[in-house]
């Protein structure tokens, strides 16, 4: 059945990433509308008067954008309704939006959109060797490597989640998730180390203040109590994505360690960069043997 999905969002500098992750799992497109809520619209009206009308679609105290999007597979809904829970936060946090999901008897003029591959081209030193381990599949990789994820919730207090951390020493990089057990935000042992540190030699830190915004991060860090107030923007590698998504990843955000997820944001694995490296020499020094 094909599928109708409306989301209306209240934070506008979300559309840009929604549309981004929907175009990434085969969205076909969205049309996109100019909206205000009757609420919102009523007190803005009651306060700057009708003469203001013309100006109601232009005020950003009431400005939203409607999304529509027509899905011909429950597969793909359920994977643009996930992409849409994580950019926005959940929309049953207030001021996120609302999304809505019709059923569609017939529909006309709908284009699937294909992504068409992009032939990489290879720096003219590397092997050709490998280009077969930089194209392994994330999930192959976790299963050799068999690490279990450090999961805690985004409430878990910091001393939680070091000890936590403790009991999977192998793992550096832990993974927070909300109630639904998505992930919402990653926390590596440096940034850990940090937040725990400054409460017992605070004196290391404030040594460090040089101006206010150095002033405002400290200020920041003495308040951080649980894995949400310490925790970094969600960074993770699907599964089906490769070994190069993965070591990219990590490079551009300077962790030591991926979560592996699922369509939906579940943790599934972990995958670390050392113990990567060290299967990636591994293959190499297997296929050097064989050649030999």
């Amino acid at each position: 059945m094909i599928h109708l999905m409306i989301v209306i969002l209240d934070d506008l500098k979300r559309m840009p990433d929604l549309l981004h992750a929907w175009e990434a799992i085969g969205v076909p497109g969205a049309t996109i509308l100019a909206s205000a809520g009757s609420y919102r619209s009523r007190a803005w009206l009651s306060r700057m008067g009708l003469g203001a009308l013309d100006r109601l679609f232009k005020d950003r105290e009431v400005q939203q954008h409607t999304l529509m999007v027509a899905i011909e597979t429950d597969e793909l809904l359920e994977q643009a309704i996930a992409e849409a829970e994580r950019v926005v936060g959940g929309f049953d946090r207030p001021g996120s939006g609302l999304l809505v999901v019709l059923p569609v008897g017939q529909v006309r003029g709908l284009h699937k959109v294909q992504p068409r591959p992009r032939r990489e081209r290879l720096p003219p030193a590397l092997r050709p060797s490998w280009v077969v381990h930089r194209d392994t599949a994330v999930e192959v990789v976790d299963a050799t490597l068999n690490l279990q994820p450090t999961i805690v919730h985004s409430d878990t207090p910091l001393d939680e989640v070091a000890r936590a951390m403790l009991a999977h020493p192998r793992v550096h990089v832990v993974s927070v998730v909300n109630d639904e057990e998505q992930l919402v935000g990653v926390l590596d042992l440096a940034a850990l180390a940090d937040d725990l540190f400054f409460h017992i030699m605070p004196e290391e830190f404030l040594s460090e203040v040089t101006d206010l915004e150095h002033a405002m991060h400290y200020a920041e860090m003495s308040g951080m109590r649980t894995a949400a107030d310490a925790m970094h923007e969600e960074v993770w590698v699907k599964r089906g994505e490769t070994v190069k998504d993965a070591f990219k990843r990590m490079h551009e955000h300077k962790v030591q360690g991926l979560p592996v997820v699922d369509d939906r944001y579940h943790v599934t694995g972990y995958i670390n960069l050392l113990e990567l490296t060290a299967v990636i020499l591994e293959q190499q020094a297997g296929n050097s043997e064989v050649a030999e």
